[in-house]
């Protein structure tokens, strides 16, 4: 189960199963969202006792992986949607609001990755397209990894057109209410196990949902803030 902690940017969220010598967490409403890296890798610092240099990137709901590097200061990548480092003292820092936030860790390569999945990526596999990444460029191996899947708008909540709806195999699709409600979460979670990851943590959070701790663009329109998943090491 993943635990609600406090921390310098208020309330985060931290999964269970951690490898040693890395962080994940998510931040809730009590953090904008706006990146100001100094307090971002100031709280993984505090918490994890990691000293990263943070890489996030100009999200355009695509299907672009993207290698980050160690850097002396904060960089963000154009247009792409997903990050992986294998370096040292990388974070890498995904912004979601109801998209679902993909992170992936294989400890005995020391390879990472952090994905931005919301609808228009799931259907172009952004998560399937950063696994091929990582096979292609590292040694990552799916059965030792650990995947965790953060705070995102779970099935309850997602509504959507048919337009949308068709997209998807009818098995990820609720039609027993008036519109049709996609499950983005057991779509990935599908997708990670087909491709042999089969340590998953899901937080089992809505954004969406009324009392949720955390930012949503369905609930709180384009004046919303933005959580961010972060993965260090």
């Amino acid at each position: 189960m993943w635990t609600i902690e406090p921390s310098s940017l208020g309330r985060i969220a931290v999964p269970p199963q951690i490898p040693d010598g890395f962080a994940v967490f998510c931040t809730t409403r009590d953090y904008p969202g706006k990146i100001v890296a100094d307090e971002l890798t100031r709280a993984i610092a505090e918490r994890f006792s990691i000293d990263a240099s943070l890489t996030t990137c100009v999200q355009v709901h695509g299907a672009h992986v993207v290698r980050a590097r160690r850097e002396n200061a904060w960089r963000e990548c154009d247009s792409c949607d997903a990050l992986w480092s294998d370096e040292m003292h990388t974070a890498l820092g995904i912004k979601v609001a109801d998209c679902l936030p993909v992170t992936m860790i294989d400890p005995l390569q020391r390879v990472m990755a952090n994905v931005h999945s919301g609808w228009r990526g799931a259907v172009q596999r952004i998560t399937a397209e950063t696994l091929d990444a990582l096979t292609r460029e590292t040694r990552f191996d799916a059965a030792q990894s650990f995947a965790y899947l953060g705070p995102s708008i779970r099935a309850c909540c997602f509504e959507v057109g048919e337009e949308v709806a068709s997209r998807f195999d009818e098995q990820f699709v609720d039609r027993s209410r008036a519109k049709p409600h996609v499950d983005l979460v057991a779509f990935t979670a599908a997708l990670l196990r087909e491709r042999g990851v089969t340590r998953i943590s899901d937080s089992e959070l809505c954004t969406r949902c009324d009392g949720s701790i955390f930012h949503s663009f369905r609930r709180d329109g384009k004046g919303g803030g933005r959580n961010l998943m972060l993965v260090a090491q």
